[in-house]
């Protein structure tokens, strides 16, 4: 076969490979499809493609879409450059995040992060449009301290809204804002379990029964007190002014 002569090089050379072959089969490998690598499987299988690891155990250990596939280089890879491979990075699960980025609320079905749960409530960067939704958002802001939050969320009709937190005397001894913010310090909230979702005695209202789990941490002088279990049965009501549902009442002791 006749020598081809490179155009980049001068007649005499010799030894040296011509760029333009290795320019012209990166073209040819540019346009031919390249398959997808996947990971071999271990331990045998059940017939799905995920190396023999059943799906609760993928669950556990936060695996989210895990591929194998082919990463490019750009030009060095077509002057005859090899391929990289790439794995998707894993996502974690409700079990592997901190008690920092747990949502108090449980996070959902889902078990979302507190950052993708009721944080976007608290930050007013969306509202609940639910009551159930709601219920765990005002949960969750007790349990971080987002004072405000329960106050905004709470309807003008609520007794201690409207008229301030009383003593047994009758006479008034703080404002709503003063007694969320004094129970969002003393007192740890955890374990909220939604019971009961119906509506109320009108389509203004909507109801929400759950139980939590508690402990007042807050006192002077004094250990952290012992797990308290409680239930309430709140009732909902939309506000006149937007028609965004705002807590109104509840009956503690009672779920349904």
């Amino acid at each position: 076969m006749a020598a081809v002569r490179c155009a980049f090089l001068p007649a005499t050379t010799k030894g040296v490979r011509c760029p333009n072959a290795n320019l012209a089969r990166a073209r040819r490998d540019a346009t031919t499809p390249r398959p997808v690598v996947v990971a071999p499987r271990r331990g045998g299988g059940d017939g799905n493609d995920h190396g023999g690891v059943d799906d609760g155990r993928r669950r556990r250990r936060g695996v989210g879409v895990v591929a194998r596939g082919k990463k490019k280089k750009g030009f060095a890879e077509l002057l005859g450059g090899e391929d990289e491979p790439v794995v998707v990075a894993k996502s974690k699960s409700s079990t592997e995040l901190s008690a920092s980025e747990r949502c108090p609320c449980g996070g959902g079905a889902e078990g979302a992060p507190y950052a993708r749960c009721c944080k976007p409530f608290h930050k007013n960067e969306s509202y609940p449009d639910d009551c159930v939704t709601l219920m765990r958002s005002r949960f969750s802001a007790y349990a971080k301290g987002e004072g405000e939050y329960v106050v905004k969320t709470t309807h003008p009709e609520n007794p201690i809204f409207r008229d301030g937190a009383k003593a047994e005397s009758g006479k008034v001894v703080s404002s709503l804002a003063e007694d969320v913010r004094m129970t969002c310090k003393k007192v740890k909230f955890y374990g909220l379990e939604i019971v009961t979702d119906r509506a109320g005695k009108n389509a203004e209202e909507h109801m929400v029964g759950f139980k939590y789990k508690c402990r007042v941490v807050g006192q002077k002088g004094f250990k952290e007190g012992a797990e308290e279990n409680h239930s309430e049965l709140s009732t909902f009501r939309k506000g006149a002014e937007d028609g965004k549902w705002l807590f109104l009442d509840g009956i503690t002791g009672a779920v349904e």
